[in-house]
């Protein structure tokens, strides 16, 4: 900086507000001079220096606790994601993404939140609640600002970003007992994410409100298209009379599609099949998918909006935030 203030003639102070874009009191001249020399001289600021000084490392982070190897493909942690990114670059801001898996995730989780490698986190947590509460409470003793994805936390540096996951489910059972549907099951996995807590309960719900008396949640090892094939394969075998099922994610969704064919059982008409987060591939399926969509993009970046205004203001301009879900019909159910 004091080779740039040198070569261009001014303050070492006048150097620092270019850089920091404090220059409405500037000439213009005296700005344009200022990064000639900046390029001339090849000048990079030092980030980490700078962070020290500043106590701000012009970073956010994505923190995931996800049992799957392939969690940075999850269609809904990529819609966050994408969200973040494009909210926080428009603030020079860079994005550290870290997944943990839960075997491993209590000293790591907490070696790296009270590192403070960042200014603040959004956080999507898997695990019973019990276990949930003790990241959180690991996260609200740092005193870093943290957003929550799908899960709540009471604290001045804690907000939450939600979908309406159990209006979603609600309308689907809506529609399928629309249809004369009455044996609806629910497929999910075995693994526990506080949103497809509330798609369980948003489904167990609208099958009680309706007066129906069978409702059946079936568990799924893994999480992939094969895995729920198999699952529902035996499922319908056991109880050919289920007619309807609504699936925690688009995944399984397909999974369900792939066991229908396999056995001969025409969608819609022999079983209507509903997804849950309307992902790519959702409306090229054959059929095409029904499904609630998650606006997982918007999520992410109003988690990220959330952040940058609590670091400006030492508040979250709103401690929750929920999204509504839409349920988009096509040819599955």
């Amino acid at each position: 900086m004091r080779e740039v203030a040198k070569r261009s003639g001014v303050s070492l102070q006048s150097v620092s507000n270019v850089l920091n874009g404090r220059t409405s009191q500037m000439r213009e001249e005296t700005r344009l001079r200022i990064l000639q020399s900046i390029r001339d001289l090849n000048y990079q600021p030092n980030v980490q220096a700078r962070g020290l000084r500043l106590q701000c490392t012009k970073t956010m982070a994505f923190l995931t606790i996800d049992p799957a190897v392939r969690f940075l493909s999850d269609p809904f942690h990529v819609a966050i994601l994408s969200g973040m990114v494009d909210t926080l670059r428009q603030q020079d801001y860079g994005l550290l993404v870290q997944g943990f898996h839960p075997d491993q995730a209590g000293g790591g989780f907490r070696r790296l939140v009270h590192q403070r490698r960042f200014d603040g986190a959004v956080v999507h947590l898997s695990g019973s609640p019990d276990r949930r509460s003790e990241h959180i409470e690991e996260l609200k003793s740092t005193g870093c600002p943290f957003v929550l994805i799908e899960d709540r936390a009471e604290a001045s540096t804690a907000a939450c970003v939600l979908a309406d996951n159990r209006g979603g489910a609600a309308a689907a059972v809506a529609l399928l007992q629309a249809e004369g549907h009455q044996q609806i099951g629910f497929l999910a996995t075995d693994r526990l994410w506080p949103a497809v807590e509330k798609r369980i309960t948003g489904y167990e719900e609208a099958i009680r409100t309706s007066g129906g008396r069978w409702s059946q949640v079936w568990g799924v090892d893994r999480e992939t298209v094969e895995g729920a094939r198999s699952r529902v394969e035996a499922i319908l075998r056991d109880d050919p009379a289920v007619t309807a099922i609504l699936c925690a994610n688009d995944v399984l969704a397909v999974g369900a599609i792939q066991a229908a064919k396999q056995l001969g059982r025409k969608v819609p008409t022999s079983l209507s099949i509903i997804g849950f987060g309307d992902n790519d591939i959702a409306q090229h399926l054959d059929p095409p998918l029904t499904t609630v969509a998650l606006p997982g993009v918007e999520m992410g970046g109003r988690a990220a909006e959330l952040l940058l205004a609590y670091i400006q203001n030492g508040k979250f301009d709103a401690p929750e935030v929920v999204f509504p879900t839409k349920l988009i019909r096509r040819g599955s159910a």
